[in-house]
């Protein structure tokens, strides 16, 4: 699969996951934060709360990919999963965004695969996208990963001196 490059230089794979941290919230939890998919055409399909228009991969609501993880369908299936991804689109268009424990941008991922019975399957879930993300993605550059872990480590070192100084 050829590269998929945005307009600042972001590159991530064509039909693949693409996360990327939310200030704060993934400071403090560095497993959770912003997930979206890309389409055959590297096309990013992000949801938020919104009608989904495809757009270039570093167009993402909070910035640009920091993690990426290519799928790996079948060249038979590539049809299948972009028409899933179009599909979860769709029906996303009209649902009210609430994050955590109800609709949010996992649920959109998970239902696209769910559509497209992505490894067989039709179980893919919030908690399996970030667990997948969190050990098996990969950084997309070094700056992303230090973009990941630099405010938690920091927010780490301040409290513990903090905790030992008081």
């Amino acid at each position: 699969q050829a590269m998929s490059e945005g307009r600042k230089g972001v590159v991530v794979p064509p039909l693949a996951l693409v996360w990327t941290p939310i200030p704060l919230i993934s400071w403090c939890f560095p497993c959770i934060g912003h997930l979206g998919i890309t389409d055959s055409l590297g096309q990013l399909h992000d949801w938020h709360g919104t009608t989904i228009r495809p757009v270039p991969p570093d167009m993402m609501l909070f910035g640009k990919p920091a993690k990426y993880l290519p799928l790996m369908p079948s060249a038979s299936k590539i049809e299948t999963l972009d028409e899933a991804i179009f599909q979860a689109d769709e029906e996303y268009g009209s649902k009210l965004h609430c994050i955590g424990f109800g609709h949010d941008c996992h649920s959109h991922v998970a239902r696209a695969l769910n559509i497209a019975s992505y490894l067989g399957c039709r179980c893919h879930n919030k908690i399996f996208l970030v667990f997948a993300l969190f050990f098996a993605g990969r950084y997309v550059s070094l700056q992303d990963t230090l973009r990941v872990w630099l405010p938690p480590i920091i927010l780490v070192v301040i409290f513990f001196t903090f905790y030992y100084i008081m």
